[in-house]
């Protein structure tokens, strides 16, 4: 590591990391609940809200959270760290960060191309709009159902790498890299 070179992300990425973070395993629990839980319809059409609710504020902090990674400074990867895995943690960073895209994406075009046409309110703040010419397509909205769920279950399986990468350092390498991502050293 160079000198003056920070061993952790900036407070901001940290917080966008662990914020989304929580968000996107609350968004994929939910639409697992939407899709295969027997629930009250009243209880499900509020899921269904709450939930397109989250994914266009995850797209609006998506954006944010790339910016962040584009111009901010990234704490360089444990010099012990075999040059495989440092390939391996930029395409698993780079993938999740397609995934952050992509699922909200692929839900706003479900949404938009539904046959029943539902303004999505974003938590009584302000409606967003639909994509325009797809409205109540049919062949849009199963394409854009099949992929949400294909992405979702791509989403959870990176997460997962994410997290037993970050274990398998901590216990197998000795390398504490969740320290990149707090805010003590």
């Amino acid at each position: 590591m160079l000198r003056g070179e920070s061993v952790r992300y900036n407070s901001l990425t940290i917080i966008l990391h662990w914020l989304m973070a929580l968000a996107f395993f609350v968004m994929l629990a939910s639409g697992v609940v939407m899709e295969y839980f027997d629930i009250d319809k009243s209880l499900k059409y509020q899921l269904f809200q709450w939930h397109k609710g989250g994914g266009v504020l995850l797209l609006l902090a998506f954006f944010l959270r790339l910016a962040m990674r584009i111009f901010a400074r990234t704490p360089p990867l444990p010099e012990t760290m075999k040059a495989l895995e440092k390939k391996l943690a930029k395409i698993g960073h780079w993938g999740l960060y397609v995934m952050m895209l992509l699922m909200p994406l692929s839900g706003w075009l479900m949404v938009s191309s539904s046959p029943y046409g539902l303004p999505t309110i974003v938590f009584d703040m302000f409606e967003w709009p639909h994509f325009p010419g797809v409205t109540g397509n049919g062949a849009v909205h199963d394409g854009a159902k099949l992929a949400h769920l294909i992405l979702a279950i791509i989403f959870a399986a990176l997460i997962a790498g994410h997290i037993a990468a970050v274990v398998k350092h901590a216990i197998s390498d000795k390398e504490n890299l969740l320290k990149r991502m707090w805010w003590t050293k």
